[in-house]
């Protein structure tokens, strides 16, 4: 079931887009510039980094959302990019709560959203898609058309506070807890609007999810956050959906230290959350366990099984520092941190965004860069993607089909979820585990030409959205798939769209900021992620031709201006755009390190755990041999097994890589210390025996109890504290 777009004399219709970020940031200017030149960890976004205040926010919603924790509901949070991926959040899990319980027909989600965000998010504004994909959400704007609309068919409630009075809510209190009884998971958010705080705080008793989106850190930056109950997180925590589903810590140290501040302001700390702040921040031990206690329990459990739990004190061009040892990056963050971490002045940055319109100024340095003279603004890679597909089907009335190949991965977003589900990373263990979905998707096999032709022989496709090189698994397209689609394209009337989330700024095309340039492969629409703004603010884009924009304008005009204005970020545009033009200046070392990585990575390849290597410009991956982890292992059986000889060469290396996979810094002056990286990792793997691992497998599992028994400890250790000192709100 589905609502669509409301009609025009309806009282959510065509209602006016509040902006996402204030205007003047100054609070997160100043402590940007502060971390900065301090050095510290700001976006590092692999697993191995879990950051103080990361655990410490988890700790601080759990007591936030349980008054000191006097409710009797544990509660466990996850972050996000935004207030729209916290959304999509909320809605994956409950389809996927419904889908795995086996529940009788599609999953039926019922949405209250005074601010009009979610009908964008989800596609129900753009025209004619409802009529031609159920995807089992109604999305309404006020109490009363709600109230109307609640029945026992639904499988869950959503409800936006913004703009809502607690006193107005009593009704739909009374209803949902109703539907509660039934079964019905219910979640409660705020996006934005901090005059709403008290109104969700009162709905708290009768959530079971709550999302909250930049009013966490005071509509600054790009942030958002999802907290669940124990009993509701017990879906995801576990060896597989703890990774591939939530995987965050709130890498952006940014993020995590404003949201700090802002919940300590909404509910001042006693003197016993004080200490227990303070032990988080300073002994790792005891922030791995506020980790398992209020945040991604199993998540922690596998980076500890590892070893691999460990926090950066410093991170300056292309080293880490932890203690007195120094750890070369050898994943640029995981691909944020392009020209190397805090290589931004603390003077520009606290000018970004003040001259003006920053924005269309980056959109002037992109479009010199790719072709492409239209940005939609983004937050991520994820929201980049999501973006991307919102313009095509806006662009293709009538057509609700996404062609992509398998093997794909563009995120876990509202849109871009459904072009994940073959994914190594992102294998579903269960079939259609989110479906419904709100667009169709066509999955063809790379080596399976005669079924892409047919495939594009479809008149429904609006959009064939690929990876030239899938970034997890380093695998290229192949030429003849490009050429078919090429051949189609004109005939067919579908738009291409390239994910270079991963693959763009030079990395896997050192002549070219975008890989299908280099490859004469002209899209209609391209994705790029948080890279933009050199590992500092969570920013994206999705850059199209003016013909693009001009049809997606002509046919959707309130989407178009949604995706034009919803991400604008003038600080975040700022940055990148000073990025960028510092990048092309400096990037004379990058073929040395490509040289120096496919070297690494032939000696490493001669060891018996290897079964070879791919590599693609500053990208490259090792492969496990069949021998040590099978032919088809699990995701997180294959996640772990990596993680295992990553932290071998964190250890004996001083390197930092994403599991097997290396995509050094682009751009910057960190050529040598990334080329003498590279040698020593490439000699240690080589010579690496399968026993080395083992035990170093067990010292781990050994590690990881001791860890177990830590939290315990805590939780014993809290609640004395709360019946000796009860701080109720």
């Amino acid at each position: 079931m589905s609502t669509g777009v409301a009609p025009e004399d309806s009282q959510d219709a065509r209602q006016k887009i509040p902006a996402t970020f204030t205007d003047n940031p100054e609070r997160a200017r100043e402590i940007l510039a502060e971390r900065v030149a301090a050095m510290a960890p700001n976006m590092v976004l692999a697993s191995t980094y879990v950051p103080p205040d990361g655990a410490v926010a988890a700790y601080l919603l759990h007591r936030l959302l349980s008054r000191g924790d006097n409710t009797g509901v544990a509660w466990h949070s996850v972050f996000v990019n935004s207030g729209v991926e916290a959304l999509g959040t909320v809605v994956k899990y409950l389809r996927n709560r419904h889908n795995r319980a086996g529940s009788a027909g599609s999953c039926r989600i019922l949405v209250l959203d005074p601010t009009g965000t979610a009908r964008y998010v989800f596609g129900h504004a753009v025209p004619g898609l409802p009529e031609l994909v159920a995807d089992g959400m109604a999305i309404v704007g006020t109490v009363d058309e709600f109230l109307h609309r609640i029945d026992p068919g639904w499988s869950a409630y959503v409800v936006v506070v913004d703009g809502l009075v607690l006193d107005g809510l009593a009704p739909v209190h009374s209803a949902i807890e109703v539907a509660r009884a039934r079964g019905a998971a219910v979640a409660w958010g705020l996006l934005g609007d901090a005059t709403a705080l008290e109104t969700l705080r009162g709905s708290v008793a009768a959530a079971d999810l709550v999302f909250l989106g930049e009013v966490a850190v005071d509509n600054e930056m790009p942030c958002g956050t999802v907290s669940f109950t124990r009993d509701m997180f017990a879906l995801w925590n576990n060896t597989m959906d703890s990774i591939a589903h939530v995987s965050t810590f709130g890498g952006n140290g940014l993020a995590m230290h404003m949201m700090c501040e802002t919940l300590t302001r909404w509910r001042p700390t006693d003197r016993h959350e004080r200490a227990a702040i303070h032990r988080m921040r300073h002994n790792r031990f005891t922030r791995s366990a506020r980790l398992r206690m209020h945040s991604n329990t199993w998540q922690t459990r596998s980076i500890d099984l590892a070893a691999i739990n460990m926090t950066f004190d410093r991170a300056e061009g292309v080293t880490y520092r932890h203690g007195t040892r120094t750890y070369t990056d050898l994943a640029s963050g995981t691909g944020p941190a392009f020209r190397g971490h805090n290589v931004q002045s603390p003077e520009v940055i606290r000018a970004a965004g003040s001259s003006g319109d920053e924005t269309s100024r980056l959109e002037a340095v992109l479009a010199r860069l790719t072709g492409l003279p239209i940005m939609l603004p983004a937050v991520s890679g994820q929201s980049a993607v999501d973006n991307a597909i919102l313009a095509a089907l806006c662009c293709k009335p009538g057509r609700a089909t996404v062609l992509t190949c398998r093997g794909n991965y563009s995120g876990k977003g509202p849109m871009s979820l459904a072009l994940s589900r073959t994914s190594s990373f992102f294998r579903d263990r269960d079939e259609h585990a989110f479906s419904p979905y709100p667009v169709e998707v066509i999955e063809v096999d790379l080596a399976d030409i005669d079924g892409l032709r047919q495939a594009l022989r479809r008149n429904d496709i609006a959009l064939v959205w690929l990876e030239l090189v899938q970034g997890y698994d380093c695998v290229e397209i192949p030429r003849e798939v490009l050429d078919e689609i090429e051949h189609r394209r004109a005939t067919a009337g579908f738009l291409v769209g390239v994910d270079e989330v991963f693959t763009g700024y030079w990395r896997c095309d050192l002549d070219n900021f975008l890989t299908c340039t280099g490859r004469g492969f002209r899209p209609d629409l391209v994705a790029l992620s948080k890279a933009l703004s050199d590992g500092l603010v969570p920013i994206g884009a999705v850059l199209t031709s003016a013909e693009v924009f001009a049809q997606m304008a002509s046919a959707a005009p309130d989407m178009a201006h949604w995706l034009r204005n919803h991400y604008r970020n003038d600080m975040a545009a700022g940055l990148a755009r000073a990025a960028l033009e510092a990048a092309e200046r400096d990037r004379h070392g990058a073929a040395d390190i490509a040289a120096a990585m496919e070297a690494m990575l032939r000696r490493a390849a001669r060891s018996p755990l290897f079964a070879g290597y791919r590599r693609v410009g500053l990208l490259g991956r090792l492969v496990l041999s069949p021998r040590a982890i099978g032919a088809r292992p699990r995701p997180s059986v294959q996640n772990y097994a990596e993680a295992v000889v990553a932290r071998l060469i964190g250890k004996r290396c001083g390197a930092i890589t994403l599991q097997m996979r290396f995509a050094p810094s682009t751009a910057g002056d960190g050529a040598p210390e990334l080329i003498a990286a590279m040698a020593e990792v490439g000699a240690f793997l080589e010579r690496l025996p399968r026993w080395t691992v083992d035990r170093t497998t067990l010292g781990s599992l050994l590690g990881t109890a001791g860890r177990e028994i830590a939290a315990a400890v805590l939780r014993v250790r809290e609640t004395y504290g709360d019946r000796k000192d009860r701080t109720l709100d």
